[in-house]
């Protein structure tokens, strides 16, 4: 489990992973989008750290930059001690709360429920056989698939592949279907065809110091000027989007422009159950109702007190039916109820 994060750590490989990118280019002129993506091939989980150095360098004289590029200078090894130290300094000011898109969609949903999971950590019921599980299953087929398809070419052999190892992972605790998920696999490919990606990645943790969000996305597709997020669901679209599944898709294209510091004009949401597609457009009403409800998450973690219930139209049979954390909601009310003796 990810328990809530407050503020940030001073990462040393990661200042190190930039440090050996940059010396690399050193008296070339390079690309900043170039860079970024360099940075994410790397695994480095936020571009901040990015232009947290190259700040320095900048003021250091040690780069020279025009529209959309730099030209590295030679970096002397005195000096990037003292860049790792101001960075320390500045890192250690960050005092925000971090949260995850789908804990952003959670709240929406019941703030009682993520506060029992995130704050309080509160024993979770999880299901040994069933959906839970499924879901696992056709993501990580969703992930051997997209690692394997630069060095297999044979499309078939691939989704069979995918596809056997997920299911043999999780054997005794999924009941879905090896043809299900090898078709639901084909109808994925095609879409990644239809789009023309470039390249494509499958769950990468990206991290916005400066909005104080982090997530892991299930698959991230470049095109020639364009990044485009993808969440898959194992649930079913029964003609209605869900406002919380709408909020993560959200919130994962803001963390996607804020890495790579472009505009994000839709996402795909895959429902698995259904094989359905939806495009989200992106626009700022989205991006204001998701960081309202960020904000008001990032306060009650500092209230100390009990949040409410969920409050939304039939909450019972949407929210409180598949709760992990049921047993210890029930709990709270019972003592709520309960005759105060004094």
């Amino acid at each position: 489990m990810i328990l809530v994060r407050f503020g940030i750590e001073f990462e040393e490989s990661v200042f190190e992973k930039i440090l050996k990118i940059l010396k690399e280019c050193e008296g070339k002129e390079v690309k900043v989008e170039d860079l970024l993506k360099l940075c994410f091939e790397h695994e480095i989980k936020s571009s901040d750290y990015l232009f947290l150095v190259l700040q320095e360098l900048s003021s250091a004289k040690l780069i020279e930059s025009s529209k959309g590029s730099i030209k590295v200078g030679n970096i002397p090894q005195e000096f990037i001690e003292k860049i790792k130290e101001n960075l320390k300094e500045r890192i250690k000011r960050v005092k925000k709360v971090f949260v995850t898109p789908l804990e952003v969609a959670k709240f929406y949903q019941c703030p009682r429920r993520l506060w029992l999971e995130k704050i309080v950590v509160s024993k979770q019921e999880k299901e040994k056989v069933g959906k839970v599980w499924d879901g696992e299953a056709v993501h990580l087929a969703v992930k051997l698939m997209i690692e394997n398809m630069q060095k297999e070419k044979d499309e078939n052999f691939l989704i069979l592949t995918a596809s056997e190892e997920a299911i043999k992972k999780y054997e005794g605790m999924i009941q879905l279907e090896k043809k299900t998920l090898e078709d639901f696999l084909r109808k994925f490919l095609e879409l990644i065809k239809d789009e023309n990606f470039v390249s494509l990645y499958s769950e990468r943790t990206i991290e916005s110091l400066k909005e104080g969000i982090i997530g892991s996305i299930d698959v991230i597709g470049f095109k020639e000027n364009e990044v485009v997020p993808i969440e898959i669901k194992y649930a079913a679209f029964k003609g209605k989007l869900k406002k919380e599944h709408l909020l993560q898709s959200v919130g994962e294209s803001m963390l996607a422009g804020s890495y790579f510091r472009k505009t994000v004009r839709y996402s795909y949401l895959v429902y698995f159950q259904t094989n359905s597609l939806i495009k989200i457009e992106m626009n700022e009403n989205l991006v204001r109702q998701f960081s309202n409800l960020k904000k008001q998450m990032q306060k009650l973690y500092s209230t100390g007190r009990i949040p409410p219930k969920s409050k939304l139209p039939n909450y019972v049979k949407r929210v409180c039916q598949g709760c992990h954390v049921r047993k210890a909601c029930e709990n709270i009310e019972f003592w709520k109820k309960a005759p105060k003796k004094y």
